[in-house]
């Protein structure tokens, strides 16, 4: 294949089945992500805990590894934990779907799962349970749903790169509209109602998964990227440095929303704005930034300017990470309660996001062994299970320490993952995989 325009209509639509999949599950999953610490905090761990099975034996056994928990640490620890382990069965979801019942049934048997998880959600009694069903059926479904789009195309072709970066994009829909949706619904008619909107949502994601033409086979091509030694250390660095920009980024979903709960002015001319649609608005500004940096690059490419290798991208969204988190510790230290504060910095941290994701994720698919592309995705989507356990042990400290300093440790934490890119870039002395 020689022509480098991603064209998903030349898989015979397949990848619009797939990211159109893809949205519809982001959008039940973060629908319930963006209102767990709320809804843990304000209804759950407010009144009525003791009727919520095995929620009791829970907090004692986080206890006994951290201290005493305050109602908001013990809320954001249990949202870490959750989300933490929703992407430590990715490789095992992808085993699954490699090695067991095929891609296709492991996807439809994660989205009945999830749906099954969103209404247990309904009933307070069944927080722990539908959380678990969660936690299984995503790991069915989202490793087996990626490495599906990864089969499109052959590990040479330049437009596996262009077509993760729009997966990204319609990904993103799912994670502006779940919030947005989600978050309206629970403020005026209650919890129940958002919970069942995510339920609904998994069922439109299971339609139009089935509906969607039958795989066809990519006839293999000549690598245009290093022995498979070399590509398999490149994607583990690059998965490492993924690992640490995630772990800072990831607190938007969760301490980041009771900040802005607690610090920001939400009133718009007597409408109180729902603290998740900042989450809205992270997976909105995703979207336009997708848009901004695929044209960006179109436009180079036309002036014949040769694309940033993917460990530049994996530089430059770190380092974007770590100054919106710089933006935060700003604020804080200022006493600014402007709501423009929390979008400027969901600018850069999205612009970070859509540099590193599609550049890690690009390697590791392209180094995967054949039939093995469901783990390899797995293994990348482990940043998630490390950076979301990371949020929700930092997110404990949130109350103990200066605002300005909590923001701050985020910051320094992408800086770690932009030198580290930095020195990955320098090492590499074959020609990396490039985004286009």
């Amino acid at each position: 294949m020689t022509d480098s325009t991603f064209s998903p209509t030349a898989r015979d639509r397949r990848f619009y089945h797939l990211a159109s999949t893809e949205t519809w599950e982001r959008f039940s999953l973060h629908g319930v992500k963006a209102l767990l610490t709320l809804y843990l905090i304000d209804h759950v761990l407010a009144g009525g805990a003791d009727a919520v099975i095995g929620l009791a034996p829970a907090r004692k056994m986080l206890e006994a590894l951290s201290g005493p928990l305050t109602p908001l640490a013990f809320a954001s620890q249990l949202y870490g934990l959750y989300a933490a382990l929703s992407y430590l069965v990715l490789p095992i979801g992808g085993a699954i779907g490699d090695r067991v019942l095929g891609r296709r049934r492991a996807v439809v048997l994660g989205a009945l799962t999830i749906a099954s998880g969103h209404l247990c959600l309904m009933r307070e009694a069944l927080l722990l349970p539908a959380l678990a069903l969660l936690i299984a059926g995503t790991g069915c479904m989202k490793a087996n749903l990626s490495a599906q789009v990864g089969d499109l195309f052959p590990a040479g072709d330049d437009r596996r790169n262009r077509a993760f970066a729009v997966y990204l994009a319609f990904l993103n829909i799912g994670v502006m509209l779940g919030p947005l949706v989600c978050g309206l619904l629970a403020q005026q008619f209650g919890w129940r109602y958002a919970f069942g909107a995510a339920a609904l949502g998994m069922a439109v994601a299971l339609t139009l998964y089935l509906s969607a033409p039958p795989a066809r086979s990519v006839a293999p091509t000549r690598r245009t990227i290093a022995p498979q030694s070399g590509v398999s250390g490149t994607a583990i660095a690059a998965i490492g440095i993924v690992v640490l920009a995630f772990c800072a980024y990831k607190q938007v979903s969760n301490i980041f929303l009771v900040w802005i709960a607690g610090h920001i002015r939400l009133d718009v001319a007597g409408f109180a704005v729902p603290p998740a649609w900042f989450a809205a608005a992270d997976g909105f500004l995703t979207i336009l930034l997708v848009a901004l940096v695929t044209a960006i690059g179109r436009a180079g490419a036309r002036r014949g300017h040769t694309p940033p290798c993917s460990t530049t991208l994996l530089a430059l969204g770190s380092g974007a990470i770590g100054a919106g988190f710089v933006v935060l510790a700003a604020a804080a230290m200022t006493g600014s309660d402007s709501a423009l504060v929390p979008l400027a910095a969901l600018v850069l941290l999205d612009l970070g996001v859509v540099l590193v994701w599609p550049a890690g994720l690009a390697l590791v698919t392209a180094s995967a062994p054949a039939g093995a592309n469901g783990t390899m995705v797995g293994l990348f989507y482990l940043h998630g299970f490390f950076a979301n356990l990371f949020v929700g042990w930092v997110g404990g400290f949130y109350e103990r320490v200066p605002i300005a300093a909590f923001w701050g440790w985020h910051a320094a934490i992408a800086g770690v993952a932009l030198l580290l890119a930095l020195a990955m870039r320098r090492v590499i002395s074959r020609r990396p995989i490039r985004l286009s």
